[in-house]
């Protein structure tokens, strides 16, 4: 028997009812969008995020002191990062023009945790300074400012030069806090490492390459660097004792020797010398004496403080959104599903209905079962896979892209990367397959088990039958006609 009939047949089946074919079409697409879009947005989040933090060269750990990085300490963290890139650096804390703006103003940095231009350029002259460009509202290029606390600085006045994006403060709303002005950071700046005077550095930034090629969400990345850290952290606790006994005698020594010296001067001027200079420089020194108790009484015991990624609140918030994501996915694409699969159910048993009688002059004709099934075969394929098609466009790389602007809106996270997966798109295929196509079928199967006469007839109308909800009579009475009916429909269908 000719097939040209069938495809002929199976075509115009295509035109002839645009109306059933786009619904279909529309609900595996809406259906499809939904699911690969939110399968996606999740690991392109994460994509995003591992390649931005690569790109920099986001540091793993982070070390500083309330009393600064001695000699002692640095040889601690070089013995523990014999296997990683080590950046030594300098910050201050420090308020703008008596205003309420406060800076974090740290030294640049080279290798580790590298920090993007978005306009102008870094520094290259001791007086120049780069600024977050969260503050380009508030400040211009070659605007000079006053930096009001610059104890390790070597001066006080800077020329903005450029406008960066921070590398290790991502949440712009939460950037730290701070000693000076408001007790909240405005932004983040970077100057010449030069431009300090410090004769301690203030922070060490570490990356490790046995983490460098990990996904810094992985439990992988999380383990080898909690170790890192739990080690480092027993190892400066040992310097802290150390250090701080050290202060302690120097103090006693500086003392005892600072009495010494008095009682020295004190007889000289019993004997009659002039003893003015040896005065001014005894007052310089219990000056200084005294300036230096006041600090270490201030300051307390000697503490440390290793921070990995996560004292970040932006990225420890970043990677919770991505996770939010993906356990949406679970739900409800599988409620989109569900509906689809109903609703196609529904159109292609109507479709079958209304096409009995043909069936029945096909089998009559000699035409195989499978062969009076290729309409319906290709009509549900063709409106699944166009429908997973446009879904699948939108799925890949429009929708992830909204959801990641969304949740990053109030962190300094940018250039989003986009990821593809086959085995999403197939998933995705073979389950609006199977909800048009395997309805079809299921559909096909109970009608052609009819004989091929009976098939010639028109089908009868079904008895009437009462639902579940019927037997409830108070219930029942107090619904409308409309609702009624409409009950009765979708229950039927279902039984």
């Amino acid at each position: 028997m000719s097939k040209k009939v069938l495809w002929k047949d199976a075509l115009n089946s295509l035109t002839n009812s645009w109306g059933r074919f786009i619904g279909i079409m529309l609900l595996m697409a809406v259906s499809a969008f939904a699911f690969i879009s939110l399968k996606m947005a999740g690991p392109d989040m994460r994509y995003t995020a591992q390649r931005y933090y690569r790109n920099i060269n986001l540091a793993d750990l982070t070390v500083s002191s309330n009393y600064g990085l001695d000699n002692r300490d640095l040889q601690t963290l070089r013995n523990h990062a014999k296997n990683a890139t080590l950046d030594l650096g300098y910050l201050q804390d420090t308020t703008v023009s008596n205003s309420k703006i406060s800076l974090r103003v740290l030294s640049e940095t080279k290798s580790v945790s590298t920090n993007q231009i978005v306009s102008g350029k870094l520094p290259n002259e001791n007086k120049q300074i780069a600024i977050s460009y969260l503050l380009k509202d508030k400040y211009r290029l070659g605007e000079w400012i006053k930096l009001d606390n610059h104890n390790n600085l070597k001066t006080n006045r800077f020329k903005i030069v450029g406008f960066i994006r921070p590398s290790e403060y991502m949440d712009k709303s939460n950037i730290g806090q701070t000693t000076v002005g408001t007790g909240q950071l405005s932004g983040i700046a970077v100057v010449k490492k030069s431009a300090f005077n410090s004769s301690n550095y203030s922070i060490a930034r570490i990356r490790f390459y046995q983490a460098k090629n990990l996904d810094p969400y992985s439990s992988a990345y999380q383990r080898i660097i909690d170790d890192k850290k739990k080690k480092l952290t027993k190892a400066l606790s040992k310097n802290g004792k150390t250090k701080k006994t050290e202060l302690d005698k120097n103090l006693v020594l500086a003392q005892k020797q600072l009495n010494q010296a008095k009682q020295q001067v004190q007889l000289a001027e019993s004997n009659g010398l002039n003893v003015a200079e040896q005065k001014a420089q005894l007052e310089k020194q219990e000056s200084k004496l005294s300036k230096q108790k006041w600090q270490i009484k201030q300051l307390g015991n000697v503490s440390y403080y290793v921070n990995d990624r996560k004292n970040d609140p932006g990225y420890d918030t970043y990677q919770s959104n991505s996770e939010k994501i993906d356990l949406i996915t679970n739900i409800f694409p599988v409620f989109l599903f569900a509906v689809a699969a109903l609703v196609s159910f529904s159109t292609m048993t109507r479709f079958i209905d209304e096409e009995r009688q043909n069936i029945g002059v096909l089998r009559a004709l000699g035409y195989s079962k499978l062969n009076t099934s290729l309409k319906f075969i290709v009509y549900s394929l063709t409106a699944a896979l166009t429908g997973v098609l446009i879904g699948a466009i939108g799925g890949y790389w429009l929708l992830p892209r909204i959801i990641f602007n969304s949740y990053t809106a109030n962190l300094t996270l940018t250039s989003f990367q986009t990821l593809f997966s086959w085995k999403y798109l197939f998933l995705t295929i073979f389950i609006a397959v199977l909800c048009t196509t395997g309805a079809a079928l299921i559909q096909l199967f109970f009608v052609l088990k009819a004989k091929t006469s009976e098939l010639l007839l028109p089908k009868p109308p079904k008895n009437g039958s009462r639902i579940f909800l019927e037997r409830i009579k108070p219930l029942w009475r107090r619904l409308g006609f409309n609702y009624k009916v409409t009950l009765r429909n979708i229950f039927r269908k279902l039984q």
